[in-house]
């Protein structure tokens, strides 16, 4: 028996404290951010499935500026509208500026103490664990998707992955140049590999 996700109710009040709780306990920069986005508006709330999370990350990630902005935009439009993308970047900027200033002064007056240091040092290799996972919940669709249409679409895929990495580590290629082939080569995959897969009848 299929399982059925049960969507708590939608409000803009709670849209905006939602916002609030992610903004206060976002520690660790971006990929905390999107492990928390992912958690709140995908698993917790359902108010967006992984394959539109993955959407709004990849309109993201094309757009000048703070990648975690755009994407609270994005959500905030897609949930409620102008008024939603308001909101929401209010929810995430109010609290975590704020206590950014205190942990800043905070910071300045123990920064010196080789204690405090080690514990830095913990927490960057705790955000990078946490930063795979993120990863990981934002390529799975991708996956997933691939699996559903093919082994060739998959390969795909997985082709134009390991061949951005290699470019990007390798030749030092533009990031602006390999989102624009990496565009490409997915309009490709669709319309020649995809879109011409003679479909099986259900």
């Amino acid at each position: 028996m299929e399982k059925v996700c049960d969507i708590s109710p939608f409000s803009m009040k709670k849209l905006f404290f939602t916002w609030c709780s992610i903004g206060i306990t976002s520690f660790g920069g971006g990929a905390i951010t999107q492990f928390l986005i992912q958690d709140k508006f995908i698993y917790k709330h359902h108010w967006l499935t992984e394959a539109e999370y993955t959407t709004i990350i990849g309109i993201g990630q094309i757009t000048p500026g703070i990648n975690i902005l755009a994407y609270t935009i994005l959500i905030g439009r897609k949930l409620a509208g102008w008024r939603g993308s308001i909101l929401s970047v209010l929810g995430l900027i109010i609290p975590s500026a704020a206590i950014t200033l205190a942990l800043s002064a905070v910071y300045l007056n123990i920064s010196q103490y080789p204690a405090v240091q080690n514990g830095l040092k913990a927490a960057f290799a705790a955000i990078f664990g946490v930063s795979i996972v993120t990863n990981w919940r934002n390529i799975k669709p991708i996956l997933q998707h691939g699996c559903h249409e093919g082994t060739l679409p998959l390969l795909s895929f997985l082709l134009i992955m390991t061949a951005t990495a290699i470019l990007y580590c390798v030749f030092h290629v533009s990031v602006i140049l390999l989102y624009i082939m990496g565009s490409i080569s997915g309009i490709f995959v669709y319309t020649f590999i995809i879109k011409k897969k003679p479909r099986s009848p259900k």
